[in-house]
């Protein structure tokens, strides 16, 4: 059966949203735990610590693209039409989940832990490539592919609740302050999850049947290198992904840099114990989940433009509270945070869930350009700009807290300079990227309304209409879109790879 007539179950949707406990669970562990763990146990210093995570990543970057580019054509192999092109590397994965805990051994020296990291940064981007293309592999009406991207969404937030709430189990199952035991117990844990979900996703998604899936093989290495190249680089050249990377990359980018720095905030500027950290990012992840379904419901009706403004907004306001208790040395501490972690979680819940909602949209809007499809063409250059842009957070606040001086191997204080890095970054940093993020979601302008016009245009011209017969406002529309004039659209340009065969 075609994505048409095959029908999507509330066990299809569950499985594939079952997979975000890879996408979500793994990132939240790392972002709150895996700096902290190496400056307070690993003896690293905070420089090398994210010095790692930036080599790990800025290589991996390269990966991603070549990864999107090796599931578009992976149906030429015979293993491909075996396994499936992109759910052969969802499976090939499952084994490799035993490098995950290898990630919390203290004890080792700086190369153990930066080849470790690559290597679960290879096996992460071989697994959420092909996935994030699925949703639009197993269908084209726009309802279900929402609703496929709230499953993963909702599962996200479920999989944040799981990343804060076991090491918080095992923190107090191994109390003190100098044990590093919960975090090795905390990844083996998890790496058993990830190895369910995994199998879940693998027999319970599908793709386009193989004659539906057009042959873009290539003759040679290197005309396929330089088809790899030039359609990553003719993504950008998209209007509406390039409005939409702003928003993913700042939106979530303030929300990496929160991530890596939350911890520190709590347990110096606060003074906190870290089982309060790992309770508030279990709080937080709870009310993402109940927001993550109420921005679904919103977004599925009315567009994501408004909700994702206001998530921002909420985000924006979070932080500056959070940075308030501190200077203003307010009372109820831990009744203050709590609050504010809720409302947090409110708007992080969209901040999330809307730009890979959005994604699931791109490949038709890119279709209009190229008269192609390129779904995991634009999942990878999407994974490759954010992966990019949490390098580079990361590696940032690595040298801003190095500078101001920032100890690492203690347990309680830092110096006063520390301190106020910490507040700079939570305040200046955090709030101004999200501030750049609504900037560019005023220019986005695909909706609900816009999707179905493209999709009917689409059709009509597969349906043996004429491209002279479009009308005005399907004209302008396209422009709006593609940035392209519409007879300059479906293939008519030097966008992307063109085949000499």
């Amino acid at each position: 059966m075609n994505d048409d007539t095959r029908k999507i179950t509330f066990l299809n949707r569950f499985s594939y949203g079952s997979g975000n406990l890879i996408g979500s669970g793994a990132l939240a562990i790392s972002a709150a735990w895996l700096l902290y763990f190496y400056t307070t146990f690993c003896g690293l210093s905070v420089f090398e610590a994210t010095l790692i995570f930036s080599i790990a990543t800025y290589l991996d970057v390269i990966l991603n693209p070549l990864m999107g580019f090796i599931t578009d054509n992976f149906n030429q192999t015979k293993l491909g039409r075996r396994f499936g092109r992109r759910r052969f590397f969802i499976l090939l994965a499952i084994p490799c989940m035993i490098v995950y805990p290898l990630l919390w051994v203290n004890g080792m020296n700086f190369w153990y832990y930066l080849t470790t990291y690559i290597l679960f940064e290879l096996i992460y981007t071989m697994i959420m490539i092909p996935y994030n293309t699925l949703p639009v592999e197993m269908t084209k009406n726009f309802d279900q592919r929402t609703y496929l991207a709230g499953s993963k969404a909702m599962f996200g937030k479920v999989a944040n609740f799981l990343a804060a709430a076991i090491p918080g189990i095992f923190f107090y199952a191994f109390s003190g302050k100098d044990s590093p035991t919960p975090f090795l117990f905390t990844g083996i844990t998890y790496a058993t999850i990830m190895v369910i979900a995994l199998i879940l996703l693998y027999c319970n998604s599908w793709e386009k049947a193989a004659d539906e899936v057009e042959d873009e093989s290539t003759t040679g290495l290197i005309e396929g290198i330089k088809k790899l190249f030039l359609d990553v680089y003719s993504t950008f050249r998209l209007k509406t992904f390039r409005n939409h990377l702003g928003m993913y990359l700042f939106g979530f980018g303030a929300e990496w840099l929160f991530a890596a720095t939350f911890t520190y905030f709590i347990v110096f500027n606060l003074g906190q114990p870290r089982t309060f950290v790992s309770e508030m990012n279990s709080l937080s992840s709870i009310c993402q989940l109940i927001s993550t379904a109420l921005f679904m419901i919103w977004c599925a009706k009315f567009g994501f433009k408004r909700p994702f403004i206001l998530a921002i907004l909420i985000v924006i306001s979070s932080v500056i509270g959070y940075v308030g208790i501190f200077y203003f040395n307010m009372p109820h501490i831990t009744w203050l945070v709590i609050a504010i972690t809720i409302w947090f979680g409110l708007g992080t819940g969209g901040v999330y869930y809307i730009p890979w909602s959005v994604y699931t949209f791109l490949a038709d809007i890119d279709e209009v350009l190229t008269g192609r499809r390129r779904e995991g063409i634009y999942a990878g250059a999407m994974t490759m700009a954010g992966k990019l842009m949490r390098a580079t957070v990361v590696f940032i606040l690595g040298i801003v807290l190095s500078y101001y001086g920032f100890q690492s191997g203690t347990h309680d204080a830092q110096p006063d300079s520390a301190i106020s890095a910490i507040n700079g970054v939570m305040l200046f940093g955090v709030c101004g990227m999200a501030i750049v993020s609504i900037f560019f979601t005023y220019r986005m302008k695909l909706d609900k309304s816009t999707h179905a016009q493209i999709i009917a245009e689409l059709d009509r011209l597969k349906n043996g209409g004429s491209k002279q017969d479009a009308t005005p406002e399907i004209r302008k529309l396209v422009k709006e879109l593609t940035g392209f004039n519409y007879d300059t659209c479906f293939g008519n340009n030097n966008v992307g790879f063109k085949s000499h065969k």
